[in-house]
């Protein structure tokens, strides 16, 4: 059964940290990996509409090494890089004890990760790799999982798409940092759709939080 781990790694030797402090507006999300005997590359999603001061710096990166645009699409480019630091963001012994990752972002300068965890022996495992290498480690949720994910969320790719979008280019920001129009226009849709695709992503989440085990006399307003 195990629990969910919403957690942030940080330190300027993991892969890409150096690009994403240089560019905290940009989203960048790790795809997965390939292992040779020789290197180990990364594919990478990136989402902005500024691709040239992007690839400049994954350039200058010393954690990478050969970046390389493979596909582009309306609304992301993927990247594969080849990893040249020793500081893993998923590291093996972690994985070998039933981590499992969700997903993993950029953000607060280093990495977002959703992880799975089978128990908190697995955790601290991952903490204590995290101390060895001083990158920095933070819990940010844990929540309990269930076999049948009671209590968990799931959200479309559209919508994990437009909403980690919106929040790192400061559309929830107070004051707002971010439009519609904004969004609409790094996604290459229009206005109307942002909107139909953020009030959908934050009602899955609304409805995952909310309790739906409440009986309609609970529910409703009391006409006393």
């Amino acid at each position: 059964m195990g629990f969910i781990a919403e957690i942030n790694v940080a330190h300027d030797e993991l892969v890409l940290v150096p690009t994403i402090e240089r560019h905290p507006n940009v989203m960048i999300r790790y795809e997965y990996e390939v292992e040779t005997d020789d290197a180990v590359t990364y594919f990478v999603s990136v989402f902005t509409d500024e691709y040239g001061r992007l690839e400049t710096s994954m350039e200058a990166d010393p954690t990478v090494s050969n970046p390389i645009r493979v596909a582009t699409f309306d609304n992301r480019v993927i990247y594969r890089v080849q990893l040249e630091t020793e500081r893993e963001l998923v590291p093996e012994r972690c994985a070998k004890r039933g981590l499992f990752v969700f997903t993993i972002t950029s953000g607060s300068g280093g990495w977002n990760a959703r992880v799975h965890f089978p128990d908190r022996e697995a955790l601290m495992e991952f903490r204590e790799y995290c101390r060895e290498q001083d990158i920095a480690f933070r819990v940010d949720q844990l929540y309990e999982s269930s076999a049948s994910d009671d209590g968990t969320y799931f959200l479309t790719e559209q919508q994990h798409e437009i909403l980690s979008l919106a929040y790192y280019a400061g559309y929830y920001d107070i004051p707002r940092e971010a439009t519609q129009d904004d969004l609409a226009e790094q996604l290459d849709i229009t206005d109307s759709a942002v909107s139909q695709r953020l009030r959908r992503a934050v009602a899955e989440l609304i409805g995952a939080t909310l309790d739906d085990d409440r009986t309609p006399d609970e529910s409703s307003p009391s006409n006393d």
